[in-house]
């Protein structure tokens, strides 16, 4: 059977998608200032005309190319949180849950996001709230459902569920910036998570019905 053709709309998704893989490669591995428009086409594959027609300049390329990379690091986390048991289990599951939360904020590519940011928002604070609305407010969002149906069953007490989610993470991880050396290493596997589960136990003692 034939492979049909793609289409204009596909090819320049495909284009931009290489282009953001090829701009967070460099990003990470120079930096902003010494990454070039010229050096992300030649490793995307497209011409530097082509770069600026999907995003105007190297300030919003970066702009996405982190926020992106935000998203694609969350996937996992996001799927964890919607994936919370509100029934009878939702203890066990609150525990795992928090687990799979702070393994994402663990790896290598969310410690690469993380210094990126550190080091460019002084520059360009807007990158911030970017970043945040793709990749860490929909895994709030969603935590925040979760915990909302928690609080209707009975099994919580919970005026703001947003704050609530908000406090959640911040618990679970606490001693990350600690124990992961600022992201720089991940920890040992035992001593994170008796600090997740300790933020977990502290989240309960403020929220349990």
């Amino acid at each position: 059977m034939a492979t049909a053709a793609p289409t204009p709309t596909t090819r320049g998704l495909g284009k931009r998608q290489a282009i953001l893989d090829a701009a967070a490669e460099l990003f990470a591995d120079e930096g902003y200032a010494r990454a070039s428009i010229d050096a992300i086409a030649a490793r995307a594959g497209v011409s530097k005309p082509t770069v600026y027609s999907h995003f105007g300049n190297k300030e919003q390329l970066f702009r996405e190319s982190l926020a992106e990379s935000a998203r694609q690091i969350n996937e996992q986390s996001y799927a964890a949180a919607i994936a919370l048991d509100v029934g009878p289990g939702w203890e066990e599951s609150l525990h795992e849950v928090a687990v799979e939360l702070v393994e994402c904020q663990r790896s290598s590519c969310a410690s690469s996001l993380q210094r990126q940011l550190y080091a460019e928002i002084n520059r360009d604070p807007e990158v911030f709230t970017i970043v945040r609305s793709r990749g860490a407010q929909p895994m709030i969002e969603a935590l925040a459902g979760r915990l909302a149906m928690l609080a209707n069953a009975g099994y919580l007490e919970i005026d703001d569920p947003q704050l609530a989610a908000k406090q959640f993470f911040a618990l679970i991880g606490a001693e990350m910036p600690e124990l992961t050396r600022l992201g720089t290493d991940r920890g040992e596997d035992r001593v994170v998570r008796a600090s997740v589960q300790a933020g977990v136990h502290a989240f309960l003692r403020a929220y349990r019905a």
